[in-house]
């Protein structure tokens, strides 16, 4: 039996096996756009409001940020992945009103988390102080 006859053969088998798994890999969609896509359940305020609604939540949770009050910009959008169209909210911007805001260590986990849950620029995250109960009178 020739050996080199298998050799050849058998390499070949692997060109072609990584020749289609760098093809696999090309195909597979990068990027920022997709984590920055929310399925659209219909109504875009709706939308926007339980974002809203789950990101006060979550960031009121968090150790020294206090009361929170948010806001957040969308547009709708559509994007073709392998040929069917996604239909979806992107999120443009963020606005925190908080009472633990004055601090800058607080300032920085709220943008930190705020970007890493919409993937957006750290330009399009706004965070202010929250007026206290004597201001408002």
């Amino acid at each position: 039996m020739n050996i080199s006859f298998l050799k050849e053969k058998g390499s070949k088998y692997i060109v072609f096996i990584l020749v289609g798994l760098l093809i696999l890999v090309m195909c597979i969609p990068i990027g920022t756009q997709n984590a920055q896509l929310v399925s659209d359940s219909g109504d875009a305020g709706s939308s926007e409001e339980t974002l809203e609604a789950q990101l006060e939540r979550v960031l009121s949770a968090m150790e020294g940020v206090g009361e929170v009050e948010v806001m957040i910009t969308t547009e709708n959008e559509e994007e073709s992945v392998f040929g069917t169209q996604n239909k979806g909210t992107k999120v443009c911007g963020v606005v925190v009103v908080a009472q633990g805001a004055g601090n800058a260590s607080v300032n920085a986990r709220i943008s930190e988390a705020v970007k890493a849950l919409f993937s957006i620029d750290v330009h399009k995250i706004s965070i202010v102080k929250m007026r206290s109960q004597e201001e408002q009178r």
